[in-house]
């Protein structure tokens, strides 16, 4: 570890030794984004705060001996792990809308599984990429739902479940394909398979559709993974217009068991200021 990445974390150890831990009703997942830190203390410190589970988007980047480093650090520490993207370029590209990328997204699950192996991950992110011009949106769909068919396969004798990703396109990913939860549900429910669920993103629904709750209820059967964020910003809860009270209480009456990862951006930067955000997640996670 670098001496500044050290410093960086390290002058919170003593105040968070010190701190009893909040313990979470939820299995809410801290992301691993930090780029002047360790990957390995930061895991120390979302275990430090009380968090059971962290996400890492970024993990097919590192080699195979670098992902099993970090599997022993998340096993010392009792963590459990949420998503990873899967597709190898991200949102941006096709990927699931037409069946000449097929053969590339479906490489990029075999790896996922490669991965899966080694740190034992509970759900990977697939994402639709671009809508294209040249395919009704009903093919595109069809298409879809036959590469998570085969994905679907790939999977199915590992514990790791794909969820698929509705992104907004107000705000952040313009021209993506899957962007409904109702569109995404049906995909799903279409796909059938039990390792391929929904991701449904807090942050994003609320710009696309609103009316989370409801959503979130009508579409449970298909929903295998959450993630959180406020509007607008996309900082923790508590910085915008969604009362994360009332949603978490109801994804706990829901009897939500998965992990709700924290894919967001804080008010202040750092670990410490991540580490002052984890209030926010207190206070979220404190409904009556």
């Amino acid at each position: 570890m670098q001496r500044r990445h050290f410093l960086a974390a390290g002058a919170l150890a003593p105040a968070a030794a010190a701190a009893p831990k909040y313990s979470y009703r939820l299995r809410y997942a801290p992301h691993v984004s930090n780029r002047d830190v360790d990957h390995h203390r930061q895991l120390e410190v979302f275990a430090d705060q009380g968090f059971k589970a962290f996400e890492f988007n970024g993990l097919p980047k590192l080699s195979n001996s670098e992902i099993a480093a970090l599997a022993k650090t998340k096993e010392r520490l009792g963590l459990a792990m949420g998503v990873f993207v899967i597709n190898r370029g991200g949102w941006k590209p096709s990927a699931l809308v037409d069946r000449k990328f097929h053969g590339d997204f479906l490489a990029d699950v075999k790896r996922a599984v490669e991965i899966h192996k080694i740190i034992g991950n509970e759900c990977a992110t697939a994402t639709s990429g671009l809508g294209i011009d040249t395919l009704s949106y009903t093919q595109q769909t069809t298409n879809c739902i036959e590469a998570l068919k085969r994905a679907g396969e790939l999977v199915e004798k590992t514990k790791m479940v794909i969820v698929l990703e509705p992104l907004n396109i107000r705000v952040d990913h313009a021209g993506y394909f899957v962007v409904m939860s109702k569109h995404g549900a049906e995909i799903i429910a279409n796909v059938n398979h039990p390792n391929v669920k929904l991701l449904f993103d807090i942050y994003h629904q609320q710009i696309s559709e609103g009316n989370v709750i409801n959503h979130l209820r009508q579409h449970w059967a298909q929903i295998g993974y959450l993630q959180a964020g406020d509007v607008p910003g996309r900082k923790e809860p508590g910085t915008g217009e969604i009362n994360y009270q009332n949603v978490f209480k109801a994804v706990h009456g829901l009897g939500y068991q998965g992990i709700i990862g924290m894919e967001h951006g804080w008010t202040k930067p750092g670990i410490a200021g991540m580490v002052e955000g984890f209030a926010q997640y207190q206070k979220a996670d404190g409904w009556t």
